[in-house]
Protein backbone atom coordinates (compact mmCIF):
# COMPACT_ATOMS: atom_id res chain seq x y z
CA UNK A 1 0.00 0.00 0.00
CA UNK A 2 2.85 2.38 0.84
CA UNK A 3 4.47 1.83 -2.55
CA UNK A 4 1.21 2.83 -4.32
CA UNK A 5 1.03 6.04 -2.33
CA UNK A 6 4.70 6.71 -3.01
CA UNK A 7 4.20 6.09 -6.74
CA UNK A 8 1.13 8.33 -6.84
CA UNK A 9 2.93 11.08 -4.94
CA UNK A 10 5.97 10.79 -7.18
CA UNK A 11 3.72 10.93 -10.26
CA UNK A 12 2.01 14.08 -8.97
CA UNK A 13 5.34 15.74 -8.23
CA UNK A 14 6.70 14.90 -11.68
CA UNK A 15 3.48 16.12 -13.31
CA UNK A 16 3.64 19.37 -11.33
CA UNK A 17 7.20 20.11 -12.36
CA UNK A 18 6.57 19.01 -15.96
CA UNK A 19 3.59 21.37 -16.22
CA UNK A 20 5.60 24.30 -14.88
CA UNK A 21 8.58 23.45 -17.09
CA UNK A 22 6.47 23.71 -20.24
CA UNK A 23 3.47 25.95 -19.51
CA UNK A 24 4.29 27.76 -16.32
CA UNK A 25 5.12 31.42 -15.84
CA UNK A 26 8.80 30.71 -16.46
CA UNK A 27 8.35 27.68 -18.71
CA UNK A 28 9.46 26.92 -22.23
CA UNK A 29 6.45 28.63 -23.83
CA UNK A 30 7.26 31.86 -22.01
CA UNK A 31 10.94 31.49 -22.91
CA UNK A 32 9.99 31.10 -26.59
CA UNK A 33 7.81 34.23 -26.43
CA UNK A 34 10.61 36.18 -24.79
CA UNK A 35 13.09 35.02 -27.46
CA UNK A 36 10.72 36.25 -30.18
CA UNK A 37 10.32 39.59 -28.39
CA UNK A 38 14.09 39.85 -28.03
CA UNK A 39 14.59 39.26 -31.76
CA UNK A 40 12.01 41.92 -32.63
CA UNK A 41 13.53 44.42 -30.21
CA UNK A 42 17.05 43.77 -31.54
CA UNK A 43 15.84 44.41 -35.09
CA UNK A 44 14.17 47.64 -33.94
CA UNK A 45 17.35 48.66 -32.13
CA UNK A 46 19.39 48.12 -35.30
CA UNK A 47 16.99 50.31 -37.28
CA UNK A 48 17.14 53.02 -34.61
CA UNK A 49 20.95 52.91 -34.50
CA UNK A 50 21.09 53.29 -38.30
CA UNK A 51 18.66 56.22 -38.17
CA UNK A 52 20.68 57.79 -35.36
CA UNK A 53 23.90 57.50 -37.35
CA UNK A 54 22.22 59.13 -40.36
CA UNK A 55 21.00 61.99 -38.17
CA UNK A 56 24.46 62.43 -36.64
CA UNK A 57 25.95 62.69 -40.15
CA UNK A 58 23.36 65.32 -41.06
CA UNK A 59 24.11 67.25 -37.87
CA UNK A 60 27.82 67.16 -38.65
CA UNK A 61 27.07 68.53 -42.12
CA UNK A 62 25.08 71.43 -40.61
CA UNK A 63 27.58 72.56 -37.97
CA UNK A 64 28.39 76.29 -38.02
CA UNK A 65 31.43 77.09 -40.11
CA UNK A 66 31.15 74.06 -42.39
CA UNK A 67 27.56 73.97 -43.59
CA UNK A 68 26.90 71.68 -46.56
CA UNK A 69 24.95 73.80 -49.06
CA UNK A 70 23.55 70.74 -50.85
CA UNK A 71 22.04 69.38 -47.65
CA UNK A 72 20.55 72.77 -46.77
CA UNK A 73 18.95 72.99 -50.22
CA UNK A 74 17.59 69.45 -49.93
CA UNK A 75 16.07 70.16 -46.51
CA UNK A 76 14.54 73.45 -47.61
CA UNK A 77 12.98 71.79 -50.66
CA UNK A 78 11.63 68.79 -48.71
CA UNK A 79 10.49 70.47 -45.52
CA UNK A 80 9.46 73.92 -46.69
CA UNK A 81 8.48 73.16 -50.26
CA UNK A 82 10.75 75.77 -51.84
CA UNK A 83 11.29 75.62 -55.63
CA UNK A 84 13.17 77.69 -58.17
CA UNK A 85 11.06 80.10 -60.26
CA UNK A 86 11.62 78.16 -63.51
CA UNK A 87 10.69 74.78 -62.01
CA UNK A 88 7.41 73.08 -62.74
CA UNK A 89 5.58 71.65 -59.72
CA UNK A 90 3.36 68.61 -60.18
CA UNK A 91 0.99 67.88 -57.30
CA UNK A 92 -0.30 64.39 -56.72
CA UNK A 93 -3.65 63.93 -55.05
CA UNK A 94 -3.93 61.28 -52.39
CA UNK A 95 -6.48 58.68 -53.67
CA UNK A 96 -7.82 58.07 -50.17
CA UNK A 97 -8.50 61.81 -49.77
CA UNK A 98 -10.37 61.90 -53.08
CA UNK A 99 -12.59 58.97 -52.09
CA UNK A 100 -13.51 60.32 -48.67
CA UNK A 101 -14.39 63.83 -49.92
CA UNK A 102 -16.89 62.97 -52.66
Amino acid sequence: MTSRWSAALLTLIVAYFAYHAFAGEQGLARWRDMQRDLTEKQARLERLVEANLALQKDIARLMPGRVDADLVELLVREKLGFVYPEELVVLEMDPTYAETNR
